[in-house]
């Protein structure tokens, strides 16, 4: 079996030594970055070369549930096109209420899932595959007695997933059993983890403070071991917020810990 490719999104920010950063992640190990508008600030062609010459790739731009719902699709296309990636994310959705301090709405969810949908068949036509990325309140909120990930797969085909684990374990699910059950729609996977912290009242489970891969109460092994058994090709670092680490520390020590295991390139 082939093993992990590494990637990360966020930590570094463009005004701090973003390049001699990039040169670093590269030779550690890091292939791949999701999030790569900053390289389209400046000279966007000649910053792309200089990026595929640090032998990584852009996996994924962003796409706002704004512009999907009014069906203006051109200008997440074009960044696809313009940072030559073939993946295109939603990063939430009206599922995710809770961040914005709102009750999510049955309706709203459902409208939301058949917008993504319908974009997810659009953007395929462009060779680019739609994909959404989960959160606690995916698998902690329920509709007629059916979470909110649930009603996702059931009604949607053509979108792909981006299965944050860490959030899965936050929404109380074993990640390597949503992975198995979603094998064939899931496009990769988000590693994260996290020690608990206030117990939530409203929702479930407990408030996330972020840390470094391998330090909290994600199961790193059996998660990657289960990527790489469905042949999962991506394994993108993510930590919301830093710890006692800094941004690159934090990076260094989690690529490290998956590459231990033996999994990760």
């Amino acid at each position: 079996m082939e093993k992990l490719k590494a990637g990360w999104i966020g930590f570094i920010r463009p005004d701090d030594d973003f390049w001699g950063n990039l040169e670093k992640l590269s030779a550690l190990g890091y292939q791949g970055m999701e999030g790569g508008e900053a390289l389209l600030q400046g000279d966007a062609e000649e910053n792309l070369k200089r990026f595929h010459d640090l032998g990584l790739k852009v996996l994924t731009v962003s796409a706002d549930m704004d512009s999907l719902r009014e069906g203006k699709y051109e200008d997440i296309i074009k960044r696809a096109k313009q940072l030559k990636t073939d993946r295109a994310t939603v990063w939430a959705c009206s599922i995710n209420s809770s961040f914005w301090d709102k009750e999510p709405v049955y309706d709203e969810v459902m409208r939301d899932i058949e917008v993504m949908e319908k974009a997810a068949v659009k953007f395929d036509e462009e060779g680019i595959r739609l994909r959404y990325h989960n959160h606690h309140q995916d698998f902690l909120v329920s509709f007629n007695s059916i979470t909110c990930f649930d009603h996702l797969i059931f009604n949607t085909e053509k979108l792909s997933i981006l299965l944050d684990v860490g959030w899965v374990t936050n929404g109380l699910q074993d990640p390597t059993r949503v992975m198995e059950r979603i094998k064939d729609r899931l496009d990769a996977i988000h590693v994260k983890d996290y020690i608990k912290g206030e117990y939530r009242e409203k929702e479930g489970g407990w408030a996330p403070i972020f840390t470094t891969l391998g330090n909290g109460e994600l199961k790193l092994l059996p998660v990657l071991e289960t990527a790489q058994k469905i042949g999962i090709e991506w394994a993108v670092v993510e930590q919301d917020q830093m710890h006692n680490l800094s941004p690159m520390e934090s990076l260094t020590v989690s690529y490290l810990n998956m590459k231990e295991t033996g999994l990760v390139l």
